[in-house]
């Protein structure tokens, strides 16, 4: 993609603050909890939106290359189905664990945060959560795919845990995105945000605008979170070509 685009690293009202100050309940699905990428998807929320399933397809990524045909085209099918909600847990060297219903966990289960919970529904039309834990997996596929640029990935690399909300403008005309990186101190969590800022301007690898006080947020929350606006139509010559 373009690396023009303005990435938006963003931790002010909606976003960090609304975090601080909210205490969201956890969510356990019946995933198998050795998974290391976790997504979530909602159907019904991507009826009429331009990007909804070629960004779920697109999921197949965290799978081994010869796995991932079988799997889109089981993607296609549960978003078919209309089910209000299902999850995609995935395991090296296995292929993908698909869970529609009600997801409740009958023994065990993966644990989804609930802060993530609240990125989900910061963006709008929110349709698909990602939640890595290592964040290790997800970083080298947004890396090798070129979903993230360099300066993220590196941000990310010391991250315990990387959470992708998505989502669309309300014009159809931009992706939304927001990508927070859970470090396990806020200095750890300022010193990823001084790192992306003073790359600020570099577009090839950043291309993005710090807001002031957000690295008094992420030093709060142990988090950096970072929007991404990106043109509908790029996303999807992009994802054509995978």
């Amino acid at each position: 993609m373009r690396r023009t685009l303005l990435l938006f690293a963003l931790l002010a009202a909606a976003c960090g603050a609304g975090w601080r100050w909210s205490h969201p309940s956890d969510l356990r699905i019946g995933i198998d909890p050795r998974s290391r990428e976790v997504a979530l998807l909602f159907p019904a929320e991507t009826k009429g939106l331009r990007t909804g399933e070629a960004v779920a397809r697109a999921l197949a990524e965290f799978t081994a290359a010869e796995r991932r045909p079988a799997l889109r085209e089981r993607i296609s099918r549960e978003l078919a189905r209309g089910e209000e909600r299902f999850a995609i847990g995935f395991l090296p060297d296995r292929d993908a664990e698909i869970r529609g219903g009600s997801l409740e966990p009958s023994d065990g289960g993966r644990l989804i945060p609930g802060l993530a919970r609240v990125q989900l529904r910061g963006v709008p039309h929110g349709y698909l959560l990602v939640h890595a834990a290592p964040a290790q997996g997800l970083l080298e596929a947004a890396g090798r795919r070129r979903w993230l640029g360099r300066a993220l990935v590196e941000a990310g690399a010391q991250a315990e845990t990387a959470t992708i909300a998505v989502g669309e403008s309300d014009d159809g005309a931009f992706l939304v995105a927001t990508v927070a990186f859970a470090y396990r101190t806020g200095d750890e969590a300022e010193a990823a945000l001084k790192r992306l800022t003073d790359r600020q301007g570099d577009f090839e690898a950043l291309g993005f605008a710090a807001r002031p006080g957000t690295d008094r947020i992420t030093r709060q929350t142990k988090l950096l979170v970072i929007r991404l606006d990106i043109e509908t139509d790029l996303v999807l010559q992009a994802l054509g070509r995978r």
